[in-house]
């Protein structure tokens, strides 16, 4: 059920319906004729879209995500498992039909994971996440990886999957019935620097310890922003801060985020 409410109550949050829903409010309005609220919802249905394209301003919220937890130190410590948190494969109709991998925007995930293989080529990787969408049709994000894998030739070291997750807090639950995860275990956290927040607050609250960050997959630079016009951009990093933004404020309402902040 949470699931299904965050699927369909995030709609709500799309920056393209904004817009939208600001102009329905004008039109109640009129018919109200609450004349100063109708000529505000327009104005703002007018200029919101405008304002997801200026990125100095627009990339600000994800920007301050994507910093807030910085790249953990693995230094010499002995790593006992990677994890990487699914939500980087593409279309699974697709993938089924053409029976090849794809992959999604947030690709780095799994490149980052191949990378500290080789550094770590006797610890076990754990790829965890079912599907992300409301419906799941055509290949799951394991069949994916699978196929992705067996293309490379195969991994030197054991390859795991968590197969049943939807969300950010059931990687955390199901993964710990997969890896004994025991106090001085230490654990590298691979997903996308803006979700690292989120990801942490569940792990934290399904009861890790010794999870090193390593976040991946940024969309804004450190500070500034080089380009300061671009509508497109504007639009994809609105949409990522909206449902990160929601994503902690419900985990942390919910119980599944240890803290409403995560650092």
């Amino acid at each position: 059920m949470f699931f299904i409410l965050s699927k369909t109550l995030g709609l709500l949050l799309e920056p393209l319906i904004i817009p939208y829903l600001f102009l329905a409010v004008g039109l109640f309005a009129r018919w109200r004729r609450w004349r100063w609220i109708m000529r505000l919802a327009i104005l703002i249905a007018i200029t919101l879209p405008l304002g997801y394209g200026f990125l100095p301003v627009s990339s600000l919220p994800l920007q301050f995500l994507e910093n807030r937890i910085a790249r953990g130190d693995i230094g010499q410590r002995h790593i006992d498992g990677i994890i990487v948190l699914g939500g980087f494969t593409g279309n699974g109709i697709v993938a089924q039909s053409r029976d090849h991998y794809t992959l999604g925007g947030a690709a780095e995930r799994f490149t980052a994971a191949m990378t500290l293989a080789r550094a770590h080529p006797d610890t076990p990787i754990l790829f965890s996440g079912f599907s992300g969408e409301l419906i799941q049709r055509g290949w799951r994000e394991s069949d994916n990886i699978r196929d992705l894998v067996k293309q490379l030739g195969g991994l030197s070291q054991t390859v795991l999957y968590e197969e049943n997750s939807r969300n950010t807090y059931e990687n955390a639950v199901n993964s710990r019935q997969i890896l004994a995860a025991e106090p001085g275990t230490n654990w590298i956290l691979i997903t996308s620097a803006n979700h690292m927040p989120r990801a942490i607050g569940s792990f934290a609250a399904a009861g890790w310890s010794g999870v090193i960050p390593y976040p991946v997959d940024f969309h804004t630079p450190k500070t500034g922003y080089a380009d300061p016009w671009d509508i497109d951009q504007g639009v994809l990093l609105v949409r990522q801060a909206l449902h990160e933004y929601a994503g902690l404020l419900v985990y942390y309402l919910s119980g599944r985020s240890a803290t409403l902040l995560p650092d």
